[in-house]
């Protein structure tokens, strides 16, 4: 007979329970949604339905679902804003962006958006606490599921979007450490076949604190202009790409470094951009960490000033700190292109 026993566990009360149940105990755990299909968290048809599965029958009335956008702040908190939402479903109200249904007895949802999901960005399935099984068991918290779709390197097909020039990015690292990258990048593009050639060197911080003047900044701090004028550590985050103007190109070892990598670029219906690098290794010497098989992978769009603008993810297969492998990387990526008299000089070129 299937029943909780959680309770008498943390009373000690473990032989009571096994005398009721007839020496024979298991936890029987709140449903454990996940999307089917997704080889670590990689899919590869965006316009193919998502299927989350709950692994056994819920309750529809407790199924409240939003697919999102992964956008955070440099705490890593979610801030997406509306236009972030791509789909939500609520029990009390009519599907939003899509239409879904639940198949297999109510063990899956089936989601189909209005539109092909985005290639690049990471996106993140929501699935709000309260979610709940026939017997009862209910999950506590919200539960996160990442994913993206997965765009093969073609260079195949001409674009008449994506722009040649100076593009300001940021990284921020979730694993296996928690930092952000900043990079001035160098990029090319033939129009015919979409591939773009680039060069991405690191961005520090401008140590020029006369800048900030008549602040006097501490020789520990260098001057920061935006958000708004201050005096700050040289390793402060920046909050958004638009502060690119704190920032200047660091090519030399040991603190600075460059790594150059080819990449397709794709036009899609909507006006937008699918970006996404081929597989490179980027080689910090201070302080020492190596990325294997660094990719960027991006959505860009113009906006009403007619500036590109992406978001999406850094991979990497492993992470060396130093000569200790430490799995996975992974984090978010936002990118802007930067107009002629925008651009900080000696941006490294790219060289085939």
């Amino acid at each position: 007979m299937r029943t909780r026993i959680q309770r008498a566990l943390s009373f000690g009360l473990l032989p009571l329970a096994l005398a009721a149940q007839g020496g024979c105990a298991y936890y029987d755990s709140p449903p454990r949604p996940v999307i089917e299909g997704a080889e670590d968290g990689v899919l590869e048809d965006p316009k193919a339905p998502l299927v989350l599965s709950f692994g056994e029958p819920v309750d529809p009335a407790t199924v409240r679902v939003n697919l999102v956008r992964l956008v955070t702040d440099v705490e890593g908190n979610l801030v997406h804003t509306e236009e972030d939402i791509l789909f939500t479903h609520v029990p009390e109200f009519s599907d939003v962006g899509g239409n879904s249904e639940f198949v297999d007895d109510n063990q899956a949802l089936r989601i189909l958006p209005n539109a092909a999901l985005p290639i690049g960005p990471k996106l993140v399935l929501l699935v709000e606490a309260g979610l709940r099984d026939g017997a009862g068991n209910e999950t506590k918290t919200q539960k996160r599921i990442l994913f993206s779709y997965q765009f093969d390197l073609g260079c195949n097909k001409p674009t008449a979007i994506f722009k040649p020039g100076k593009y300001f990015l940021l990284a921020d690292v979730k694993s296996p450490l928690k930092t952000q990258v900043q990079l001035l990048a160098s990029m090319t593009v033939d129009p015919e076949t979409g591939k773009v050639l680039g060069k991405f060197t690191n961005a520090d911080r401008n140590p020029d604190s006369s800048r900030c003047a008549p602040l006097t900044c501490k020789s520990s701090e260098v001057c920061r202009l935006l958000p708004d004028p201050g005096c700050v550590a040289p390793s402060e985050r920046a909050g958004t790409v638009d502060e690119f103007p704190d920032y200047i190109p660091n090519e030399a070892p040991p603190t600075g470094y460059s790594f150059i990598a080819e990449a397709c670029v794709e036009d899609q219906p909507d006006g937008s951009i699918v970006f996404v690098s081929a597989p490179v290794d980027v080689v910090v010497q201070v302080p020492p960490v190596t990325l294997r098989n660094a990719q960027l992978t991006a959505q860009f769009a113009p906006d009403a000033e007619g500036v590109l603008r992406g978001t999406g993810s850094l991979a990497a297969d492993q992470v060396l700190l130093g000569t200790t492998a430490s799995g996975k990387g992974e984090g978010g990526l936002l990118a802007r292109s930067l107009k002629d008299d925008e651009a900080p000089p000696n941006i490294p070129e790219p060289t085939p």
